[in-house]
Formats: structure tokens, C-alpha cells, sequence
């Protein structure tokens, strides 16, 4: 069932240059298109979405996760299907306008230029509505957002969309960074490197990085050589490299997929 987002133009009887033009199946996302997911911007506060869809389609497992789990009505585009993951593993189809008509969308329709991301926006928001899975202290900080997507956790994120659970390092830990959890994070950053074909976020805490806090960034690349990682901000899409001894004492947690681990689904 469409959202009650908006139902603007969902049902309608479909004309011979709809079927010529479109087909009569939904369509999957396209190269060119996951593409575009990673040169979107993150323009609300949804750096776990942004950084998270961003990094999927980083490993080839993930780009066909996000392919197969987001499609097209055939007669109009606009109206886009998300397959989501519920807090008991099973696969739900959200159905929402990405054009929504409602003016309280105004500004996500004005200033978030990708299509897909303002429908996983809110889509986020129609699951949460549903299941109410999102954790207090991002309700709380959420209370002072404008959207209710926005604000989450990254590892709750990727499960939603994905189905499997990631590889988690230190998130809801009281931690301010990953010094403690060194040798874990360096064991890690190692396969990385080896392996490349991966899916992960970083994600730094109470103290500022680039003038913020709670923040999720794309992990890049790894070079074990160099002892640096190359972080990309979604904000303004800015890839920055650091030093694996200044991620350490930036950074509060980590999360994502080897692309073996998303094989399953």
C-alpha cells in the first residue's frame, strides 16, 4: 500500500506510450542511478542515510542489495517502492511518492536533489510510524529536527535496508573515541585493505570533527602502507585523509559489510 504521504497520481489507467515507454514491471535502479546515490548530497541530518546508501554502493553485493530492493512504478516514476527489513527480519514493501505533495515537504522536495534519497527518507519516516524502532537519544535529539527521518543510527540504518546485521564497533558504547577498541579497529581496517570490496561508515561522538558531532562518513579507502584512511563527508561530498592514530582518537564507531557478508540476501 502507497504511503499516506501523498497518493498524488499513483493510480492511474496507463496509456499505450506508458507501456511502450516504461513496460508494465516495476523498474530496478539503474548503474547510472546508483551512481547518482553516491554524488547525492546530505543536505538534512541524515548522515547515517546519505553515508550508509553511499557506502553500499561501494561492494558489488550491496549495489545489487539497493537495486533489487528499490523500484520504480512502471507508469510513474515518481512513485517508488523501498523494501525494507522489519525488526523481525521480514521484507516489507514502503511505497511512497518522491515528489511528495504535502507542503510540509516543501523544503525536502526543494533542496534534495536525488530522488531516491528523499524517497528513503521517507520511507524511514512510514517504518518508523509502523514499528517506532528508533532509539530514545535519537527521539530526543530529534525533537529539535524539522523531519522525523532524520537522526539515526548508522548500524540500525544499514540493517533496515539490508536485512543483515553489520559489523559493529563500539556505537552505543560510552565511549568518546576508539582508542580503547584499538586493536579491534586495526584488525579491521586490515581485511579492508586486503579485501576493498566492502561497505563502511565511521562515525565520530562528542568531539567535534570538522565542526561537528555525531557525524557518519564514508570510509573510502584503507592503505596500511600509509597507516590513513580516506573518510568522504557527504556533506559537500569532501574526502579528506587521516592518519589511522588521529581516526582513532576522532572517531567513536564503525559499522558495514564485507561484501561476503551481504551475499545472503
Amino acid at each position: 500500500m502507497i504511503s499516506n504521504i501523498s497518493t498524488t497520481s499513483y493510480i492511474k489507467r496507463p496509456s499505450l506510450d506508458d507501456f511502450l515507454q516504461y513496460g508494465s514491471k516495476p523498474r530496478h535502479l539503474s548503474d547510472a542511478e546508483i551512481k547518482e546515490l553516491q554524488n547525492s548530497e546530505q543536505i538534512f541530518s541524515d548522515c547515517y542515510l546519505t553515508a550508509g546508501v553511499d557506502a553500499l554502493t561501494r561492494s558489488e553485493n550491496g549495489k545489487k542489495l539497493l537495486k533489487n530492493n528499490i523500484s520504480k512504478n512502471p507508469y510513474n516514476q515518481n512513485i517508488v517502492t523501498y523494501s525494507l527489513y522489519s525488526p523481525d527480519g521480514k521484507k516489507e514493501d514502503f511505497t511512497v511518492n518522491v515528489t511528495p505533495q504535502n507542503s510540509k515537504y516543501e523544503k525536502l522536495n526543494r533542496e534534495q536533489k536525488n530522488g531516491t534519497i528523499r524517497g528513503l527518507d521517507l520511507s524511514v519516516v512510514e517504518f518508523e510510524k509502523k514499528y517506532n524502532t528508533k532509539p530514545f537519544i535519537c527521539k530526543f535529539s530529534g525533537l529539535f529536527k524539522r523531519y522525523k527521518f532524520e537522526n539515526y543510527l548508522p548500524s540500525r540504518f544499514l540493517k533496515l535496508v539490508t536485512g543483515i546485521e553489520p559489523t559493529t564497533i563500539a556505537e552505543t558504547d560510552f565511549n568518546i573515541n576508539l582508542t580503547k577498541h584499538k586493536e579491534e579497529v586495526l584488525k579491521l581496517f586490515k581485511r579492508m585493505s586486503n579485501e576493498k570490496d566492502y561497505s563502511f561508515v565511521i562515525m565520530n561522538g562528542l568531539k567535534k570533527f570538522n565542526g561537528r558531532r555525531f557525524h557518519v562518513y564514508v570510509i573510502e579507502n584503507v592503505d596500511m602502507n600509509k597507516q590513513e584512511i580516506s573518510i568522504k563527508n557527504k556533506r559537500g561530498n569532501i574526502t579528506q585523509t587521516i592518519s589511522f592514530d588521529e581516526a582513532l582518537k576522532t572517531f567513536k564507531s564503525i559499522s558495514g559489510y564485507f561484501n561476503k557478508d551481504l551475499a545472503a540476501k
